[in-house]
């Protein structure tokens, strides 16, 4: 009902019926005209002072938890709204109990469909229910708004930029489940390690004893005795735990396996939470790629409230290709290390050069455990403490906890 051809139209007819003295058609016409001007000024001004927003009720998601989506609707002028239609691209790697998400060409994007109608001055709200079913970091939005006059001859269309962002950490388990089957290596091997000395807090002196460390041995106090003599020292109130944790799950270039890639997290993942809830300072060395393009991410150690969510926020956002070499990362992390602190490392393809640099940082007094990854297990040296804790098929269980 627009263009130039339907007014001109108008404007013979209404000539015609003038001309003939046809009044009722020249009414007709005339009635057609002003139903044309309303359509065209209503359905122009329709998403005028239109305001669209969301209202996550958390930006952050355990694996498997749900929150709410409140997608509000605000029509702030006269004009009432005959309907108004919302397309959200919304991520499939969430998913959406109260309404159906309409998929596209797009493989990851999917839109969730919000269609109401307005009068005046009427705000409305609609509210979904999220679940994180996949660990990213999922992006809603932009939306695509549209309406048009009360006979849906004139549309108007609008697109709004805004996107709201949720992150859904990696599945926690008890650390009891990493290894199939039960039993609690991982927790024992870290809680043999929670009470260690610190040379900075000397406590007294006492006789030496076969198996004490030599560099303790007070001299002056052993002279003046005739025995020999060792320090002693208050235990350390910030024991710490670091993760070096390898995100390459295939040897070939730009392919990975993404179960195995989930088992690696869903593992630092657990284990940072329980070392926390342990007392434990954590901290973290990860090969993947950072916001700003780093070649591997770091979380300094630390037990504060925040620190469970730095950790599992960093897992949170690994995408399937990694950084830099997980040897290189070692390396660099090994003159990187809070004293005493016990090491972690979680990796799909460990080799000989990965366990001489492990076999480095536990010889410069850092405990080390080496968590495995893969289908097959592979042959660890004897003088690094070990733990496989499967493949694909451990994962399936995992998720399905």
């Amino acid at each position: 009902m627009r263009g130039g051809a339907w007014w001109l139209f108008l404007i013979v007819l209404f000539a015609l019926a003038t001309a003939t003295g046809r009044h009722t058609l020249a009414m007709f016409v005339i009635i057609l005209a002003l139903a044309t001007l309303v359509s065209e000024r209503w359905g122009r001004d329709s998403l005028h002072r239109v305001r669209y927003r969301r209202y996550l009720g958390k930006s952050q998601l355990s694996y498997g938890e749900e929150t709410s989506l409140v997608v509000e609707i605000t029509n702030a002028k006269l004009l009432p709204l005959a309907w108004i239609r919302a397309l959200d691209a919304f991520p499939l790697g969430l998913s959406v109990s109260t309404s159906e998400i309409q998929y596209t060409q797009t493989s990851d994007t999917g839109l969730l469909l919000t269609l109401v109608s307005l009068r005046w001055f009427e705000r409305v709200r609609h509210t979904h229910r999220v679940k994180g079913v996949h660990r990213g970091r999922f992006a809603i939005g932009p939306v695509q708004l549209s309406s048009a006059d009360i006979f849906g001859f004139s549309k108007s269309f609008r697109t709004d930029s805004t996107v709201d962002y949720l992150t859904v950490y990696p599945k926690i388990v008890p650390v009891e489940a990493l290894t199939y089957p039960a039993g609690r290596p991982v927790g024992e091997w870290l809680g043999r390690r929670r009470v260690i000395e610190d040379p900075l807090r000397f406590s007294a002196v006492r006789e030496y004893r076969s198996g004490d460390n030599p560099r303790y041995i007070h001299w002056r106090a052993s002279a003046r005795t005739g025995d020999l003599q060792t320090k002693t020292f208050e235990p350390s109130e910030t024991v710490s735990l670091m993760l070096a944790v390898d995100v390459e799950t295939s040897p070939q270039a730009y392919t990975y396996v993404p179960e195995l890639l989930e088992l690696v997290l869903s593992a630092a993942a657990s284990i940072a939470v329980d070392a926390l809830q342990e007392r434990y300072m954590v901290g973290m060395f990860m090969n993947a790629i950072g916001l700003r393009g780093e070649s591997w991410v770091q979380v300094s150690p630390g037990r504060h409230e925040r620190q469970a969510s730095d950790l599992l926020s960093a897992m949170a956002m690994v995408d399937a290709f990694r950084g830099a070499p997980f040897l290189e990362m070692l390396r660099a992390m090994r003159v990187n290390m809070p004293y005493g602190a016990s090491v972690v490392a979680i990796t799909t393809d460990p080799s000989e050069e990965t366990y001489e640099a492990l076999s480095l940082i536990q010889e410069a007094g850092h405990p080390v455990l080496l968590l495995t990854v893969g289908d097959m297990p592979p042959v660890v040296p004897e003088r690094l403490d070990s733990i496989h804790l499967g493949g694909s098929d451990a994962w399936q269980r995992l998720e399905n906890l």
